[in-house]
């Protein structure tokens, strides 16, 4: 099992910032830099949900990767 620390060098290896790994897993990132920092422990669900929300980033399986989607065209009807 990877720890919080492999997850994020794999994140940082693949141009994938941290913030958009935690808002893609659900977990407020202040809460994954508490678990850096070591004062507090993630649970193994957690950082499950973290490597499986990297896995889904770094294979563009995921909508807004930090990218704006185009607005999807409005038909307009003409009115006299």
């Amino acid at each position: 099992m990877e720890s919080v620390q492999d997850i994020r060098d794999r994140a940082k290896a693949s141009g994938i910032r941290m913030n958009a790994v935690c808002r893609e897993a659900g977990i407020q990132q202040p809460q994954v830099s508490r678990w850096m920092s070591g004062s507090v422990s993630p649970l193994w669900s957690s950082v499950k949900a973290l490597a499986a929300a990297l896995d889904r980033l770094s294979q563009g399986d995921v909508a807004g990767q930090g990218k704006t989607p185009a607005p999807a065209e409005s038909k307009q009807t003409a009115t006299s």
